[in-house]
């Protein structure tokens, strides 16, 4: 088998893995490219047979609903089949339906025609037999690829990490699906944030907890899509006897309720309190009782902080958005936090990444047993070598082949 990295191996996200044998040839995400940490932008993503020219491609699959993941969809030729998780086919209809009500620049009918796969069921396409299986990553049906043919193994991590709500169960899938791997293809998102404390989302429930305790009213501004942290804090008002309220009916509460109607788990139901749409018609019994109000960077959320000025505003996001420092740096999402800390707001930092930590990585490379070891949705690759692990790790540049 040859594998092709298009775009990812010394940037996070916008990636693009090929896997070829001499029959067939399948794309592993297609992602929208995200700012570099040194600043520089790589060249448009175009591959031959898959986004221009003759159509010579057998499939797409798509890891998780995440924009550096499937945000250049569009671009794929017409004729060539995508595969997406089923709930992430819903998840992410909503997102494009959204964008295209509100900036006309979405296409919800496109990804309404996607395939989607089922956890642990082999999809073959020629020569080539994937298995998908769910990941911990703070998207909500996220996958990583077992892809064998000609004799190998290729495991494709996708986003992952082990602290999430499914975190505890990621050694055994791995140590039971995803034994003797020849190439392990893996994200290495927090080589180059490892001064980042990596909490737990439980921990992270329990200290959203603490802080709706003692505040009466709680702003949050989180991903709408990050739905562990949004389940912790959802069982946090509950357990604090708060109101849950969201600033979008035709967004977020859309999500939520796609995630309760394709959980089993109580932990994603989110029919358990009602949850409301904001309106000022609710501020008495947001004043009487209390909320956790899960809010955007927008219009309607500062109304509202303007209605309670005596709150706290608990910040959810990757911090890197508001270090002006940093190229990620988000003058909107920094703007908005300046201006409720201005208007009385105290300010939380609550956040716990969406990626696996080192030990984690290193866990991952023992439990597969790699012989190779493949960085990607990373900016220092080379680290992987300070993880003192067994197998051979091969650091590509954008476009570069490694056969097996």
């Amino acid at each position: 088998m040859q594998v092709t990295i298009h775009r990812g191996t010394h940037q996070i996200g916008g990636c693009a893995t090929e896997i070829k044998t001499a029959k067939s040839r399948i794309i592993i995400d297609i992602g929208t490219e995200l700012p570099r940490a040194d600043g520089t932008a790589s060249l448009p993503l175009n591959i031959d047979g898959v986004t221009s020219g003759n159509a010579c491609c057998d499939a797409v699959f798509i890891t998780h609903y995440h924009g550096d993941h499937v945000g250049m969809f569009e671009s794929v030729l017409p004729t060539i089949p995508i595969y997406i998780g089923t709930t992430s086919k819903q998840i992410y209809t909503v997102v494009q339906q959204t964008l295209k009500n509100k900036l006309g620049s979405g296409n919800p009918d496109l990804v309404g025609s996607f395939n989607t796969f089922e956890i642990g069921k082999p999809i073959n396409i020629k020569d080539i037999k994937i298995t998908p299986f769910v990941v911990d990553h703070s998207a909500f049906d996220a996958y990583m690829f077992l892809i064998e043919a000609e004799g190998k193994r290729i495991l494709h991590t996708g986003d992952f990490r082990m602290h999430g709500a499914k975190g505890r169960k990621m050694p055994d899938v791995f140590a039971k699906y995803a034994q003797n791997i020849d190439l392990l293809i893996t994200e290495g998102t927090m080589l180059s944030r490892t001064s980042e404390r990596v909490m737990t989302e439980h921990e992270l429930g329990r200290k959203a907890t603490e802080i709706m305790r003692y505040n009466k009213y709680v702003f949050v501004l989180c991903s709408s899509t990050n739905i562990d942290t949004i389940a912790e804090l959802y069982n946090a008002a509950i357990a604090n006897k708060k109101l849950f309220v969201v600033c979008e009916q035709d967004f977020q509460l859309e999500i939520l309720k796609i995630v309760t109607a394709n959980s089993r788990s109580s932990f994603y139901n989110f029919a358990k309190q009602k949850i409301f749409v904001y309106g000022e018609n609710l501020h008495q019994i947001m004043q009487n009782r209390g909320f956790c109000f899960l809010g955007r960077t927008n219009y309607v959320t500062q109304k509202a902080m303007q209605a309670f000025p005596e709150n706290v505003l608990v910040y959810s996001i990757w911090q890197g958005y508001l270090d002006k420092t940093h190229v990620a740096y988000d003058e909107y999402k920094a703007s908005f936090v300046e201006k409720a800390m201005a208007g009385g707001s105290r300010f939380q930092y609550l956040h716990t990444s969406g990626h696996a930590s080192s030990e984690s990585l290193k866990q991952v490379c023992e439990l597969t047993n790699a012989k190779i070891i493949l960085p990607i949705h990373c900016e220092q690759p080379e680290a992987f070598s300070k993880l003192d692990v067994k197998g051979k790790v091969v650091v590509l540049e954008d476009g570069d082949s490694l056969t097996i």
